[in-house]
């Protein structure tokens, strides 16, 4: 069954409003029709099966069948990818993390960055779209930094910091005691600089090959992700 998405704010105790873009999709793309039931979250943990009562042409609205609300995965994982400049290659990378369970994508301006401006809409697309297809229930929250330095302000009590290495260990425990949130670095196309290897140096990141070759970015994105990303949340109960 294909899931849609509807924000919080679209969804009462008994109704679902599906708007423009979801609402064109089931429509016109998926030929939904009044009577049929629809899969329908809000990204935020709760998914919801609805019976259609109304199709407009920019509206479409359900009564609410059932919902169930599902724990949040933990640990977060994180992956903070360096900014590429080719797009679509970005925005694999991001779709693909969705994808493979990852519950917050950082993508930062490195040293070795080109400048350029990034789209972060349509990194968010993907992303979304990347949850719908896959029946995810949280919706990854997805941010800009403006260097390495700003994404590592942060206390990292109870978080383990995984660097992309070639020299680094085979293997990584990422349930170990205490451990709340894992980060995954990244760097992007010529690497990280020295200057921020040393500093994920200073903040004790632990270094992870991924193997033998040297990887493009994207495709190095993904394998830690499909190293450490969450696995389907479980049931919590009713929404």
């Amino acid at each position: 069954m294909n899931q849609f998405y509807a924000p919080p704010n679209q969804i009462s105790p008994s109704e679902i409003v599906l708007t423009e873009s979801e609402a064109k999709h089931a429509a016109k793309v998926l030929r939904k029709s009044i009577g049929e039931k629809i899969l329908v979250t809000d990204g935020r943990g709760n998914q919801y099966n609805g019976l259609i009562e109304h199709m407009g042409k920019r509206e479409l609205r359900a009564s609410i069948l059932e919902s169930e609300r599902f724990k949040e995965p933990k640990p977060e994982i994180e992956l903070c990818m360096g900014l590429i400049r080719k797009r679509d290659r970005l925005e694999f990378a991001a779709e693909k993390a969705t994808e493979l369970g990852v519950t917050r994508i950082s993508l930062f301006h490195a040293d070795h960055t080109e400048p350029f401006n990034v789209r972060v809409d349509r990194v968010e697309a993907a992303v979304l779209s990347a949850m719908k297809q896959s029946l995810r229930v949280y919706l990854p929250d997805v941010r800009v930094f403006d260097s390495l330095d700003d994404l590592l302000d942060r206390d990292f009590d109870k978080i383990l910091l995984i660097h992309a290495d070639a020299h680094g260990e085979n293997h990584v425990d990422i349930h170990q005691a205490g451990i709340q949130h894992v980060m995954m670095i990244i760097g992007p196309e010529g690497g990280l600089s020295d200057r921020e290897c040393d500093m994920l140096k200073y903040k004790n990141a632990t270094r992870l090959t991924l193997g033998d070759y040297r990887l493009r970015a994207e495709t190095a994105a993904i394998m830690m992700s499909a190293k450490f990303g969450n696995k389907k949340a479980d049931p919590e109960g009713s929404a």
